[in-house]
């Protein structure tokens, strides 16, 4: 899929939907549980923030961080502003920012709404300064998908989600830019991500990078 035909499903879907309806029931408290474990190692890290695919910045909204938050919807945005100014309209696959600005790059429920999540995760790489850290969570598409069924929502897949995330198909795309200094299920950390809604890591920036061929 193109990066135009993304732009065009993301409003679509953003102009059906609001990220307000992740807030409330049994879907509400899955979402908090990710939200809170983001906001906690990020006011504990400090330094400059980039937060990819923002959406409507909720995550942010009840703490003292403000990052630059970037999405590709502007309706996402526009409903942003009540939490935060520092917003951009803008491809991740082309970050508009130079090489090294960020000292922590966010992709928090992100990656699984691109069709080329690698180029996704070599921009943040790119912006990030040296040993900089990456966030990232993805989920388990299974059981969301289950969930929605018991809750009667169709498509049983939310309609943007155009890659589908393993532990395993992650660990493949961070290799030679990122390594993991944590990485575990969410919310049960010791079970198997296979009865968990989301996989949760830390990502730490490789100093060698890409290798040119």
């Amino acid at each position: 899929m193109s990066a135009q035909a993304e732009m065009a499903l993301h409003e679509q879907v953003a102009q059906g939907d609001s990220h307000e309806d992740q807030t409330r029931g049994i879907v509400g408290w899955f979402y908090r549980l990710y939200i809170q474990a983001a906001s906690e190692y990020v006011e504990r890290t400090g330094g400059r923030i980039l937060d990819i695919g923002s959406g409507e910045g909720m995550i942010f909204k009840d703490s003292s961080v403000r990052p630059v938050q970037i999405d590709i919807s502007p309706t996402r945005l526009a409903r942003a502003r009540r939490y935060n100014n520092l917003l951009v309209c803008a491809d991740a696959y082309a970050l508009p920012f130079k090489d090294g600005a960020y000292d922590t790059v966010l992709m928090i429920a992100m990656l699984e709404h691109v069709s080329r999540p690698r180029a996704v995760l070599e921009e943040a790489f790119r912006v990030l300064k040296p040993a900089g850290h990456a966030l990232v969570v993805v989920p388990n598409d299974v059981n969301l998908s289950l969930g929605r069924l018991l809750l009667r929502k169709w498509p049983p897949r939310y309609p943007d989600h155009l890659t589908f995330f393993t532990p395993g198909r992650l660990k493949t795309m961070i290799q030679q830019l990122f390594v993991a200094e944590y990485a575990a299920p969410m919310p049960f950390a010791k079970i198997t991500f296979w009865l968990n809604m989301y996989f949760f890591a830390i990502l730490r920036k490789q100093r060698s990078g890409l290798v040119e061929v």
